[in-house]
């Protein structure tokens, strides 16, 4: 978190072409420097498994935007992550068209708008921890859509607002507890409305889309092939027919998001709710939420603390049963200062105590006695706990 004045310098510094004069290019750009050490690697933490980590939340960014005319102008957006070895790719790459002075149309590709601080999601400089909670944070790899959206923003006296709608497709790679797939979606869209009135804020939004998942396979040893393989293996020995419900061929899913957030300048509050809903049971339903304070000590230090939780939500009968092999349970508590030690520039410092429940005990166990999945299914979870140091500078320019 950090104060509203800060977060809208830095969002009409870095997220908005509307600034440039006609003829003009203009050029920003921001990066993140990031050091971290996990003390307990069974705790599943992407990028952090082996002493010091200085790639995972390292990366640059520069935002070109071109007002090409009154009412059009170009954005583009090139990111390098260090935990993707500093490969580039457009992040954003999409046209404005001004409807209105009010209202805006897009189209190209876009940052995927799920949560309270998607706008500048990678911008470190515009909020206080060195990276927003994985916790609830959690959907990175498809941080990006390619489509179409339509930005309204309002006032009435002291109430402004806005709303979004957006639709778009999205075809790539993603990472699930630190395995690979292929994954589509088609007839993504969805709604943000953001309202703000003195220091409160508020933000909803709804967002869906068809899921397909290609080269699934019950031989393989990735964690969704085992699960497909652990389904049928389920109905050979109960016979059932749960296996189709496993297979990701087009079944909608579901995300919801509300925040609600209070700003004076010196202290801010912030409590954010995510949710997970999914017709295939290929992937677990989930809720998230994170409740946060910081406190501005001086004009260039601040505090802050974060409470994070995520914990999935199972189907019931045979389904839930073979689902409970991949289910998972975490907490995160965040303590970190922030020091503003020049204009634009900012280091900060942070502790986070990890809380992370796993199914590996039940997977242990149907693997030693495949006939037992239900003796399996009722063993507790494994719980790990771990502290991630992390220390983060944070520019734009």
């Amino acid at each position: 978190m950090v104060s509203r004045k800060r977060s809208l310098a830095t969002a009409i510094l870095l997220a908005s072409s509307q600034l440039a004069v006609a003829g003009d290019l203009n050029i920003n750009g921001f990066m993140n420097v990031t050091a971290g050490y996990l003390d307990n690697k069974d705790v599943g933490v992407t990028g952090y498994e082996d002493g010091v980590n200085f790639d995972q939340g390292t990366l640059v960014g520069l935002q070109l935007s071109q007002q090409v005319n009154d009412t059009t102008s170009a954005t583009v957006q090139l990111i390098s992550r260090g935990s993707e070895r500093y490969q580039t790719e457009a992040a954003w790459a999409y046209i404005t068209y001004a409807a209105s002075e009010n209202t805006d149309l897009r189209a190209g590709r876009l940052r995927t708008p799920f949560f309270h601080y998607s706008d500048f999601l990678e911008v470190g400089y515009a909020f206080n921890w060195v990276s927003p909670p994985s916790v609830v944070y959690r959907l990175n790899d498809m941080s990006s859509i390619t489509g179409v959206d339509m930005t309204h923003r309002f006032s009435a006296g002291s109430l402004d607002g806005s709303v979004q709608i957006y639709a778009g497709r999205y075809n790539d790679d993603f990472t699930l507890s630190g395995d690979s797939y292929e994954m589509e979606l088609r007839r993504a869209g969805g709604a943000v409305v953001s309202l703000n009135y003195d220091n409160f804020g508020s933000r909803i939004s709804y967002h869906k889309a068809d899921f397909y998942i290609n080269g699934l396979d019950p031989t393989g040893d990735r964690a969704l092939d085992q699960l497909i393989a652990l389904a049928t293996g389920y109905d050979m020995a109960n016979g059932t027919d749960i296996t189709s419900e496993f297979v990701p061929d087009g079944e909608t899913s579901n995300f919801y998001q509300a925040s609600l957030s209070w700003d004076n300048g010196d202290t801010a509050l912030l409590a954010e709710y995510t949710a997970l809903r999914h017709d295939s049971a290929l992937l677990n339903d989930d809720d998230a939420w994170m409740v946060g304070a910081s406190q501005r000590i001086t004009a260039a230090t601040a505090l802050h603390l974060t409470y994070a939780h995520s914990e999935d939500q199972l189907k019931s009968g045979a389904t839930g049963i073979a689902q409970s092999f991949t289910e998972s349970e975490n907490d995160s508590i965040i303590l970190g200062l922030r020091y503003d030690y020049d204009s634009a520039a900012t280091i900060k410092f942070e502790v986070q105590h990890l809380t992370d429940k796993s199914s590996d005990k039940r997977l242990a166990a149907i693997a030693s006695n495949p006939a037992d999945i239900n003796g399996a299914r009722n063993l507790s979870l494994t719980e790990e706990s771990g502290v991630l140091y992390n220390v983060g500078l944070s520019l734009v320019f």
